[in-house]
């Protein structure tokens, strides 16, 4: 008792210093006008157990009213201020918690006037793993004149863990929308999985690759009433016409008009007499004969009409 005594007898100037800068504040403080404002104190789930899921949606931050001296309330609307949620120890199920006005480290002075919400609940549920075809899910269609023949990713399935009663019914894991709509070629696209509102987890963190395979469509067309030409010599021709029929790319052949076909027939294999003559036909590259109607036509010498 005595040595405490001596202890207090030592440095009086300082602890008297002391007493008065801190009665000083204090004064300061509580003279100080109050003001009221809401603070977003973010909420940070801490140490979810193993093997185990939340899915409850959790809010991202609560909203606490607050009064007190307005230069302390400026400072804890300026800095950052969270409320921990432990899940360490928890089992499946069902777990409340309810933060009041003491689960916050303010500052002497300031004072909880309300908290929202009032509760947060989170439910924990055990987890398994399953391997799961990826599914492309395509936004629109390719340009006019081109088709989709195929899409694939890479990899073709991923191995997921969530909640049992998640995984159990889910035949595949869709990606996001893949827009083709620009897509004149077969193009390689980077693509995420869509796991909507369900609470999965890749095991392993990969890149998702979308395969289009994109090709000009295939158009058949008759060009009817293609004149027949004799070459090298003249000849009367019956018919003088004939239709045919081709087959290519769809804006090509959409495209294709009377004098791009060619018809023509050989008169230095003609007799005498009149004769029947087998019709070829000349197309811009890329553009295939699929027939010609007919397919040879009467020939008789004389000039060409």
């Amino acid at each position: 008792m005595q040595e405490w005594l001596a202890t207090l007898g030592r440095h009086k100037g300082l602890k008297l210093l002391s007493l008065l800068l801190a009665l000083a504040l204090w004064f300061a403080v509580s003279g100080e006008e109050r003001t009221e404002a809401s603070l977003h104190v973010g909420l940070e789930v801490l140490n979810l157990p193993a093997k185990m899921a939340n899915t409850s949606e959790v809010p991202a931050e609560l909203q606490v009213r607050v009064i007190g001296p307005r230069s302390i309330i400026n400072k804890l609307a300026q800095s950052r201020q969270t409320y921990p949620i432990d899940l360490a120890g928890l089992k499946s199920g069902s777990h409340t918690f309810y933060p009041g006005p003491n689960s916050f480290s303010f500052p002497r002075g300031v004072v909880v006037n309300r908290i929202q919400p009032t509760s947060i609940t989170i439910n924990l549920s055990p987890t398994i793993a399953a391997t799961l075809p990826i599914k492309p899910v395509l936004a629109g269609n390719p340009p006019e004149g081109y088709e989709l023949k195929g899409v694939k990713t890479r990899p073709a399935q991923v191995t997921v863990s969530g909640p049992e009663q998640e995984l159990t019914d889910l035949k595949f894991i869709p990606t996001h929308p893949i827009d083709v709509r620009r897509l004149t070629e077969t193009t390689v696209l980077a693509t995420d999985l869509d796991f909507k509102n369900l609470h999965l987890t890749l095991k392993n963190q990969v890149a998702i690759l979308a395969e289009l395979d994109i090709q000009p469509k295939t158009l058949t067309r008759t060009i009817p009433e293609v004149p027949v030409m004799p070459e090298p010599g003249p000849a009367n021709l019956q018919p003088a016409h004939v239709a045919v029929i081709v087959q290519g790319p769809w804006l090509l052949v959409k495209d294709l008009k009377l004098g791009d076909v060619k018809a023509t027939v050989d008169t230095r294999s003609q007799g005498r007499g009149r004769s029947r003559l087998n019709v070829s036909i000349s197309l811009p590259q890329g553009v295939s004969l699929v027939r010609v109607q007919p397919v040879s036509v009467t020939c008789s010498p004389g000039k060409t009409p």
